[in-house]
């Protein structure tokens, strides 16, 4: 079997967007994950040899270190082909690039985009650098590919399907609340004790609970999200807002969230699915987005969505259709959404049928991840 290397920064990344590729690809080829190691994300999984190579997201003196290591596990391994994802992985999958078999990398989000000045300019060549070295170039989601086209003046970019990296198991979300209640029982964690009766009390119909996930970093709205969810607070008295991700705030902004009224934050949750079910809605308002995975996720738990009207979400949400867009950087915006979505509940549910019919139709977890083994592995 041809011998495929996977490469990102964060093994965070392989948990919340690759696993069922991986599950596909480790009886087609064989497979290496080559990301940072961290504890609490072991990447241990049968079949599949793990390789740590310290990948830093931001600028590190690591880096060059970790150059050097993958590209001496490159020369001794010689896989047929190196596919990476996040940044990082790619400029590092491309300077090795030279080494042996072929490079891919798949973008899901430009870092540079709410930049401005000499380090937007460094973060785009890194990226024109990427697609110059890789033999192809993969992108989940069409207004994305659009996007890069223009700005990198790169035009063979490819999707697979109509979006998305791995799409979504619909009958993972769609579970009813009680199966959800009894399965979060069952795990054996903090996190999800200080959850039960929060979700509980939504189940009563006794709260509303708003819900962002993703990383908590100020690129995905944090910010604005506070300031508009107090806005919204003041009039929808019962409405609480969950925030589920890693976080990568300041310390002045991460004490704003910790500090905010009818909030609960939370840190990185494998088991998704047994809470978004209990959610009033879906908020994700970052500056920037790849094709946005919990998104289909939300929409295959029945759940409406607002999110910001950029590349990547837009793909999949046509406004006051299957849910609501909003401008990035604008917390009234996000106020006037979750009012509407309030005062507006039989329309909103309108928003959540459409979505769970275009997720079934287009993004199933099976239907992606197939065109995308079959992609990468019919020209090694």
């Amino acid at each position: 079997m041809k011998k495929v290397f996977i490469l990102v920064n964060d093994p965070i990344f392989v948990y919340q967007h690759l696993l069922p590729i991986i599950d596909k690809l480790k009886y087609e080829s064989n497979l290496y994950i080559i990301s940072t190691y961290k504890n609490k994300f072991q990447l241990n999984f049968k079949n599949i040899k793990f390789v740590n190579v310290p990948i830093k997201r931001e600028p590190s003196f690591i880096d060059i270190y970790a150059f050097l290591k993958f590209l001496i596990i490159r020369l001794i391994h010689n896989p047929d082909l190196c596919i990476s994802f996040t940044p990082k992985a790619g400029l590092i999958n491309s300077l090795t690039s030279f080494s042996g078999g072929k490079s891919y990398h798949y973008f899901t989000g430009q870092r540079w985009v709410s930049l401005t000045g000499l380090r937007k300019k460094f973060l785009k060549f890194i990226d024109k650098f990427i697609i110059l070295c890789s033999t192809k170039i993969y992108c989940d989601s069409r207004s994305q590919a659009r996007f890069i086209s223009k700005e990198l003046s790169e035009k063979k970019i490819e999707i697979f399907g109509k979006g998305s990296i791995s799409g979504v198991n619909i009958n993972k979300f769609n579970i009813t609340k009680q199966k959800a209640l009894k399965n979060l029982r069952i795990i054996d964690k903090p996190q999800s004790k200080k959850l039960l009766g929060f979700l509980e009390n939504a189940k009563k119909d006794k709260l509303k609970i708003i819900c962002f996930v993703g990383r908590v970093h100020k690129d995905k709205g944090i910010r604005e999200l506070i300031d508009g969810f107090k806005l919204h607070n003041k009039k929808f008295k019962d409405s609480y807002l969950l925030v589920i991700g890693p976080n990568e705030l300041d310390n002045l902004d991460y004490f704003k969230l910790k500090n905010l009224k009818n909030s609960l934050h939370i840190d990185f949750f494998q088991h998704i699915n047994l809470i978004l079910k209990f959610a009033f809605c879906l908020i994700l308002p970052s500056y920037r987005e790849g094709f946005g995975s919990i998104i289909i996720e939300a929409a295959a738990s029945k759940i409406p969505i607002i999110a910001t009207d950029i590349p990547g979400p837009k793909d999949f949400i046509k406004h006051m259709n299957n849910g609501f867009l909003i401008k990035p950087k604008n917390s009234e915006d996000i106020k006037k959404a979750l009012n509407f979505f309030r005062e507006n509940e039989e329309i909103i549910k309108e928003f959540s049928k459409n979505s769970f019919k275009k997720c079934s139709e287009d993004f199933s977890e099976d239907y992606v991840c197939n065109l995308f083994v079959k992609e990468i592995l019919k020209n090694i």
